[in-house]
This record gives structure tokens, C-alpha cells and sequence, in this order.
């Protein structure tokens, strides 16, 4: 019965346009965690860091990482000795990519790990990791969300909604229609990767949400990829020969994968010089109608 009141609700709140929704608990993470923001032993839950620069003494009481929950009604900060990744599957790239992000640009999803009895200190064990953008500050008091898409919501009022927010620690749901990463981007960098990350990757983002002309739009702040973020992953692909006074001309997609899309006539290209911010790369490619040089800008981390 109760699940067939919260499914009435849910289409209920479609219908009336973009609403937050309760769904059973199983949806959330440590739910009944919420209200006192207690790191725990038994259940996962999404933390941040900072290092353990200022206190004085011997290690492993001094020098690990004090971490907190993330949206905790409750911040309170626990001091870790390390991070034990023996349960996430990273290979030692990932785990260094996920240790050399800036204080705020990581989340890892984990638990505390038993206490060591001679120093009474404990790790958190990591099961997995989330790294940002370079450069970029979630915005004090906005949330941290994770996407997924909405396929089994009933639309009867349009416009629809595709796409549903999952606040972190919460069962609240928030039912939207599109996502915005302006303000999670630097100079350049691909829009359309770091959508596509949040939407069907399990990216995680710090944002808010816009409401115009009856469509809402989860504007993030700053984008967690989900790692190990693939660099070597695109399919192979046949290789035009094009005729003479024809140039091959490429595309890039949505997993930041050189896609051929044909042959064009050859003509003089102007020459750029692509700008990037720091801890960001340029990726370049020759393009569009006339394959001339196209230019991205992907964080260091993901292309090294």
C-alpha cells in the first residue's frame, strides 16, 4: 500500500509540473544518518578531506586527513590516519589521482576502518572516488547530488522531466529536465563530457536548481568524475584515404573519443593557439566543413 501511495505521488508531482519527491528508503545512503551527520563503521557514506598540516606530532596520530560528511545537517570532522583502497579496485593510477586533487576538489565513498590498537587512530576505507575539476569551488551551501535518468516516471503534463537528482545521505528526489555545467567549467573545457559524466557515468556535482518557463535545470557548481575516468577507451576506426585536394576531417564525441566524419576540400586554415587554464590541457583535432584545427581543454589528470 505504502508503495503504491509514494508511486501515486510521484506521478501526481509530474504532472504538476517539477517536484521533490520522498522515495523508500533504500534509495538513500545511510538514511537514518542524516540528522546527526555520524561518520560510521557499517554504512557507506560520501566524505571529504583536508591534510593534517598543522598539528604536531608523531605519526599515525598527526599528519593523515580529517574528513566530514557531505550535506550533514551536523559537520563534524574525524581524523583518519590514511585511506585504505583495498575495497574500491582502483589501480595505483587511480588511488594517485584521487590523493593529488586540491582540498575540495575529491569525494570518496566509504566507511572508518576498525581502530588500531597501539595509536587508537583508524583509516577510511575507500570504495570509491570522485575527482573534480581543477580550479573550480563548489559554492558554500549548495548540495551534492548524483543523476540518473528517469525512465520510469509517467509524464502526463508536458514539459517532461528525464532526469532525477538523488540528494547524497537524503531519499529526497528532485525530478528535472536538463543540466547546466557552466559554472563548473573553465576556459574551453567540453561541456558535453562533463554532461554526459553526470547523466550516465555517475558523476556526482555540488549544484542548485533553476526553475524558468516551467523547466528546471540542476545548475552545477563543480562535476566529481566518477574514477578511474577511461583515456584509452575509443573503439578503432576505419581510416579515410581522401582523394587529392581533400582533407579527412574528425568529430569529437561525447567520450572525448576522434570519430573520422569524411573527406572535405583542403583550404587554408588560420593558425591557433588554444588557451587553457592551469592543470588543464589542450586536445587538438582538425574539424567541422573545412578541418581546420578544432581545440578542447581536458583536465591534466584525465589525459596523463
Amino acid at each position: 500500500m505504502r508503495s503504491f501511495l509514494m508511486a501515486a505521488l510521484a506521478v501526481s508531482a509530474v504532472g504538476c509540473g517539477v517536484s521533490e519527491v520522498q522515495v523508500d528508503e533504500t534509495g538513500g545512503v545511510d538514511a537514518t544518518a542524516e540528522e546527526t551527520g555520524e561518520l560510521s563503521t557499517r554504512s557507506a557514506s560520501y566524505v571529504v578531506f583536508r591534510p593534517d598540516l598543522l598539528r604536531k606530532c608523531p605519526a599515525p596520530r598527526c599528519g593523515g586527513k580529517f574528513i566530514r560528511d557531505v550535506n550533514r545537517k551536523t559537520v563534524r570532522e574525524e581524523y583518519v590516519s590514511g585511506f585504505d583502497f583495498s575495497l574500491s579496485g582502483l589501480t595505483e593510477e587511480a588511488q594517485a589521482k584521487a590523493l593529488e586533487g586540491a582540498p575540495g576538489e575529491v569525494v570518496l565513498k566509504g566507511k572508518l576502518g576498525p581502530t588500531e590498537p597501539v595509536y587508537n587512530t583508524r583509516t577510511f576505507l575507500v570504495m570509491e572516488a570522485f575527482r573534480g575539476m581543477p580550479g573550480v569551488v563548489a559554492v558554500p551551501g549548495e548540495s551534492y547530488f548524483r543523476v540518473e535518468r528517469a525512465d520510469d516516471i509517467r509524464c502526463i503534463a508536458a514539459p517532461c522531466p528525464s532526469l532525477r537528482a538523488i540528494k547524497l545521505h537524503t531519499t529526497q528526489e528532485t525530478l528535472f529536465h536538463e543540466v547546466s555545467v557552466a559554472r563548473a567549467s573553465k576556459t574551453n573545457v567540453d561541456a558535453r563530457w562533463m554532461t554526459s559524466r553526470i547523466t550516465d557515468k555517475g558523476a556526482l556535482v555540488t549544484a542548485a536548481f533553476v526553475t524558468a518557463n516551467r523547466s528546471t535545470t540542476l545548475d552545477a557548481s563543480q562535476v566529481f568524475m566518477r574514477l578511474p575516468e577511461p583515456s584509452q577507451s575509443c573503439p578503432r576506426v576505419a581510416i579515410h584515404q581522401c582523394a587529392a585536394g581533400y582533407t579527412l576531417s574528425w568529430a569529437r564525441n561525447e567520450n572525448r573519443c576522434l570519430i573520422p566524419t569524411g573527406c572535405v576540400r583542403t583550404v587554408t586554415c588560420p593558425q591557433i593557439r588554444p588557451y587553457c587554464d592551469a592543470d588543464y590541457s589542450a586536445m587538438t583535432w582538425n574539424g567541422g566543413t573545412n578541418a581546420c584545427p578544432r581545440a578542447i581543454c581536458d583536465p591534466t589528470w584525465v589525459t596523463q
